[in-house]
């Protein structure tokens, strides 16, 4: 299997909420970055918690408009989230409004072709801004 069918293959996993069927496709050693929260999950079972906040906090989210470059040990995908946000965020309310964010994503890959590690890209700024939790026009200063 290359690079990208297994990064696409994680992403339909997700959309599916079979997260436990990831375990397939990934290393021993596990490391992700989620650098819009400035957290590193450092196991698959903390890379789960983290994409079950996600589910909660959007329960119909979903990865979308894939595209992938891939290299001997790496994969890089920019996909859409896309999701009601339906549940809390963190501390934050439910606010039934609609999240639509670019993400780009890089995972590695072990000689095994299995995950080893990944870090994700997003601008948590917009999100809140979507969601309402912080008005457009405060953070440009018009009134």
């Amino acid at each position: 299997m290359r690079h990208a069918e297994t990064h696409l293959k994680l992403h339909q996993l997700f959309n599916e909420r079979r997260f436990d069927d990831m375990d397939a496709y990934v290393g021993e050693q596990y490391a992700y970055i989620d650098h819009a929260r400035g957290i590193t999950m450092h196991s698959l079972d903390e890379f789960k918690d983290w994409m079950r906040e996600w589910s909660t906090a959007f329960s119909d989210a979903r990865v979308l408009g894939e595209s992938f470059v891939e290299g001997e040990h790496v994969s890089v995908a920019y996909f859409h989230g896309r999701g009601e946000n339906d549940g809390p965020m963190g501390s934050l309310p439910a606010t039934r409004r609609q999240m639509d964010i670019p993400f780009c994503e890089t995972l590695r890959y072990d000689q095994q072709g299995r995950v080893i590690g990944g870090e994700v890209y997003y601008d948590q700024l917009g999100i809140l801004t979507q969601l309402g939790h912080i008005e457009s026009s405060k953070l440009t200063g018009a009134s």
